[in-house]
């Protein structure tokens, strides 16, 4: 019997980082940003994975829109996009050579660059399985940089990114073998792809000169020339003349209408969700560095995506859906 799946790639959007019901939140004094090792926390955040997996937007598209499907959500906080599609070969406990379905890539920050852990098996699997690997490998197996100089953490790697590697043409080129690889993979298992954009955001001057805030394609197009040409962008959501908003991101700031203009205004949604001020937990995004949707946000996300793929014809809305 072939096994449908929605496979779900990408970042802590895509985990369900902020997808915590309130009496989570509460417990953690109001922060929605728990780190291992923080004080008075545990050395490892698993025991938050449950409400993560169970209110990421991978788990209600299918429990509200697709329910003759299996979630899969092979996303990990913090990477980039290299290390999201990379992650589907670690999904061993799936035989996608018996499968189809429909695998969605919430893009992650283009600035991350991926390597692996030096101990990328140390076999955490086994002591908090995630669901998609048998065990040999743990979940957080990736290490990733930022183009940032610092003296503290991961330091050299990042001070070596940041001095010697980072440009536009790097950081747009590595985003487009990304999604030439995904497009690959869909290819050789008989997959659609949905291709969403999570919280980049690109400058760009209006025809009056001012800057304002744009999409992604014409930014790729600028630094990454040719290879934007080979991947097919129909299955970008926001390319689709229904879809008025450049990132989930801005959709969400949007609906909480905390930003006077998001259209305009949303890429500056830091000064107003921020850990400093844990009133800012709001209906559609949470108060840690960053910002994560709650779980309405995801539930938003998730309503979305069922319409792009019901009018893409990837999947028909099934009749046994929740409301």
């Amino acid at each position: 019997m072939t096994q449908k799946y929605i496979v779900g790639l990408g970042c802590s959007w895509t985990q369900g980082e902020g997808g915590y019901p309130q009496e989570v939140v509460d417990a953690h004094n109001g922060r929605t940003q728990i780190r291992p090792g923080q004080a008075g926390y545990p050395d490892t955040d698993y025991y938050l994975r449950v409400h993560e997996l169970e209110n990421s937007w991978v788990n209600q598209l299918v429990k509200y829109h697709f329910p003759e499907y299996k979630s899969l959500n092979l996303g990990v906080k913090g990477i980039g996009n290299m290390a999201a599609v990379n992650q589907l070969h670690f999904a061993n406990q799936h035989d996608f050579n018996n499968a189809e379905g429909v695998v969605i890539f919430m893009m992650s920050g283009f600035e991350r660059f991926d390597v692996f852990q030096d101990r990328p098996m140390d076999h955490w699997g086994f002591k908090e399985p995630d669901g998609y690997n048998a065990g040999d490998f743990k979940h957080e197996k990736w290490r990733t940089a930022w183009p940032i100089e610092t003296k503290s953490g991961d330091s050299a790697f990042w001070n070596c990114y940041a001095r010697e590697l980072w440009s536009e043409q790097f950081v747009a080129c590595n985003t487009m073998m990304a999604l030439l690889s995904l497009q690959t993979w869909a290819k050789a298992h008989n997959f659609k792809i949905v291709l969403a954009n999570a919280f980049n955001q690109r400058m760009e001057n209006d025809d009056n000169g001012h800057p304002r805030i744009s999409g992604v394609l014409n930014w790729l197009k600028e630094y990454a020339g040719p290879l934007v040409d080979q991947f097919d962008w129909s299955c970008y959501i926001h390319n689709d003349e229904d879809v008025d908003y450049t990132a989930f991101m801005e959709k969400l700031v949007e609906l909480d209408g905390l930003i006077e203009d998001p259209k305009i205004h949303w890429g500056g949604y830091s000064a107003v969700y921020n850990p400093r001020d844990l009133d800012t937990h709001s209906e559609y995004l949470t108060n840690d560095d960053g910002a994560h949707p709650t779980i309405k946000g995801y539930k938003v996300i998730s309503d979305e995506l069922a319409k792009f793929i019901t009018k893409r014809g990837y999947i028909e809305k099934s009749q046994f859906c929740k409301p």
